[in-house]
């Protein structure tokens, strides 16, 4: 039985020196949640190959998961971001779409995944909302 592909991008701050100073700390939290998925034996998650920042590489990394061929994306958010780079990623990722805030308290995640869920309702993209720890929502 083949699996579903699911798509997984990670957003961060759209200010190129502060997101590169996250960039590691956003690449172990969208591999923590990629290996979560993946060890349920349910999913095939393609993950971003980049952090998406800039609207380029929201729409880059976007295309390259319809081309992969994935039935719904998940937006992962561990600090702010700017809530633009979502509503352009779901111009082309496709949908349905799962906000995921993690718990990370010095940085303002689920600030960012709440303003791009404003983002993405005034647009009419569909969505739901989850925030935690993703180990909380799995069982392993």
């Amino acid at each position: 039985m083949t699996k579903p592909k699911v798509g997984l991008l990670t957003f961060s701050d759209g200010r190129e020196p502060i997101h590169k100073m996250l960039k590691q700390m956003n690449l172990e939290y969208q591999r923590k949640m990629k290996r979560a998925l993946e060890e349920t034996g349910l999913f095939r998650i393609v993950a971003g190959r980049e952090i998406v920042w800039h609207p380029s590489v929201a729409k880059e990394e976007s295309m390259r998961l319809k081309e992969e061929g994935v039935l719904a994306t998940i937006f992962n958010f561990a600090v702010w971001s700017f809530p633009h780079l979502p509503a352009i990623a779901s111009e082309f990722a496709p949908g349905p779409y799962l906000l995921f805030s993690n718990i990370n308290p010095p940085y303002p995640g689920m600030v960012g995944m709440l303003a791009s869920a404003g983002a993405l309702d005034q647009t009419g993209r569909f969505h739901k909302r989850v925030s935690g720890d993703i180990k909380l929502y799995i069982k392993m």
